[in-house]
């Protein structure tokens, strides 16, 4: 899965984080999944952003800076 965010808020990011749960469960069951998070080079909220996702669920992230 690719995610590739501007901007996201405090509702929205309970729902990326349902999603990410559904993914986790995914994952569990068997299949392979891959959460790829990208973001721009100069944004640090965005990086710190995918990185507290990656240590809160358990399927494979890979962070893409974006130039």
């Amino acid at each position: 899965m690719n995610i590739q965010l501007e901007y996201f808020n405090t509702s929205s990011s309970k729902c990326i984080l349902d999603v990410f749960k559904k993914l986790e469960a995914i994952h569990k069951g068997g299949s392979a999944v891959t959460i790829n998070w990208h973001y721009e080079e100069d944004d640090e909220d965005m990086l710190e952003a995918g990185e507290d996702y990656q240590a809160i669920i358990n399927v494979p992230f890979k962070m893409i800076q974006m130039e």
